[in-house]
C-alpha cells in the first residue's frame, strides 16, 4: 500500500499524506524476550507466597501441573529449583537425562529448604507436595512470586496488557480475569501467552503415569 498526495493539495493534506506513509512503513517491533532465572532467596519468597518452608519432602498430597510460557511464539524456560533452597546440604543436585540442565531433589536439609511448590528440574512441572490430606491446590500467582516475576490482572513480568497482549490458556481453552487466581489443579496444561502466540497453543502435556 502506498499513499498519494497530490501536489495541487493543500499544506494540512501533504501533511496528512506524509504521516500516512511514515504510519504505513511502520511495524510493531518484536519483545525483548525476558531474562527470569531461578531466585536467589527461594525461602524468603516461598514464605511470601504464602508458603511454609520444610526440611524434607512430603507427598500425602501430591499433585502436578505443567506451566508454558511465550514471549512472541519463543518459549520462556521455567528454571529448575524454584521453591528449593539448592545450596542447601540436603539438596541433591544431578544432570537432567539430556545433560542440558540441572535436577535437585531434597532429602533431610539442617533447616527449612523446601516449599509445598516447587520445580525439580527445568521441564515446566509445578510439583505441589503437601503434609496435608487433600490440600488446597495452591494459585499460578504464587508460583510466580516464588520465581520472583510478577504476576496481576495487568502485567506479567514487564509485559503489561497496556503495551501488548497477554492471554492465559488452560488445556487450551482461552481464561479471562486474573491468571494469578487459577488454581493449580492435578495435571493442568497452563499457557501463558505474552505478544505474538505459538505456532501451537498447547493444550495437554504427558504426565508420567501415576503422577
Amino acid at each position: 500500500m502506498q499513499a498519494v498526495v497530490s501536489r495541487r493539495g493543500s499544506a494540512a493534506a501533504l501533511a496528512a499524506g506524509f504521516t500516512l506513509v511514515l504510519l504505513v512503513g511502520c511495524s510493531v517491533a518484536p519483545l525483548k524476550q525476558p531474562t527470569w532465572p531461578a531466585p536467589s532467596d527461594p525461602m524468603t519468597l516461598a514464605t511470601r507466597a504464602g508458603f511454609e518452608p520444610t526440611d524434607r519432602e512430603f507427598v500425602i498430597t501430591h499433585t502436578h501441573v505443567h506451566l508454558d510460557v511465550y514471549v512472541d511464539g519463543a518459549q520462556v524456560p521455567i528454571p529448575a529449583g524454584i521453591g528449593i533452597d539448592t545450596k542447601d546440604s540436603g539438596v541433591r543436585e544431578s544432570p537432567t537425562p539430556d545433560g542440558t540442565g540441572k535436577d535437585y531433589q531434597v532429602g533431610l536439609c539442617d533447616k527449612p529448604c523446601l516449599s509445598e511448590l516447587h520445580t525439580h528440574d527445568p521441564d515446566g512441572i509445578l510439583h505441589s507436595e503437601s503434609k496435608v490430606p487433600n490440600n488446597k491446590p495452591a494459585k499460578l500467582g504464587q508460583f510466580f512470586t516464588e520465581w520472583g516475576v510478577r504476576m496481576d490482572g495487568s502485567c506479567i513480568g514487564e509485559f503489561c496488557s497496556s503495551n501488548t497482549t497477554i492471554a492465559v490458556y488452560v488445556n487450551g481453552k482461552k481464561v479471562d480475569g486474573n491468571p494469578a487466581d487459577i488454581e493449580l489443579k492435578a495435571h493442568l496444561e497452563i499457557a501463558v501467552i505474552i505478544g505474538k502466540p505459538p505456532v501451537l497453543i498447547p493444550d495437554s502435556w504427558d504426565f508420567l503415569p501415576g503422577a
